[in-house]
């Protein structure tokens, strides 16, 4: 359970058969042209074949509890509106702009090794005790916070400005240079969609 987001991508020309989320029986017996068309986007599940809008959708980019990263979608490309689940298409504009915020981060921010909380333990006397290893830390997190604000929200994961914000940002940069480089807007669309 937590923060699972994605990125798919659709051929524009798949797109049209989004209405048509039903058995594919009914669309064999009824409209033996549009089952022919559709048939690259059929799968099987058991014996009987299945249509289903997900069917459509190729999965090319994948992130757990980067709550920063969902942020910046719901507030670029859902209007502010979190919605769990629901696909909401971003272009090329977006990604490119959203790579290059996270660009700018790992060039601003200064990140120093450095004892770090990694938990809590409760001693023989009933107290809480802060447990500390070795880690890294954000020397300047004002810089991240501006850029690319981390959300809190349910199992949406850490909201510290420390090594696992970097790592996200940075894993980040791979998969939106990934997706930019091997996708064709012109032929293909791109959704986000988050579930939690």
């Amino acid at each position: 359970m937590g923060l699972d987001m994605y990125l798919w991508k659709i051929n524009n020309h798949a797109i049209k058969y989004k209405e048509y989320d039903v058995e594919i029986d009914q669309i064999k017996v009824s409209n033996p042209k549009l089952y022919a068309e559709m048939q690259p986007y059929i799968v099987k599940q058991g014996s009987a074949e299945t249509f289903t809008w997900e069917s459509l959708f190729e999965k090319i980019g994948y992130w757990r509890k980067a709550n920063q990263v969902h942020n910046w979608f719901v507030e670029n490309a859902q209007s502010g509106y979190t919605d769990c689940g629901e696909y909401s298409e971003v272009d090329s504009e977006q990604l490119e702009e959203l790579l290059a915020i996270c660009q700018e981060v790992l060039k601003k921010t200064v990140v120093i090794i450095a004892r770090i909380q990694s938990g809590t333990e409760t001693d023989t006397n009933g107290r809480k005790k802060k447990i500390y290893s070795s880690g890294k830390k954000i020397l300047n997190p004002e810089v991240p916070n501006r850029l690319l604000p981390t959300q809190d929200g349910f199992f949406f994961g850490g909201t510290d400005y420390d090594e696992y914000y970097i790592q996200d940002i940075t894993d980040t940069v791979e998969l939106l240079q990934r997706v930019l480089n091997e996708t064709d807007f012109s032929t293909h669309s791109v959704y986000y969609s988050a579930s939690w």
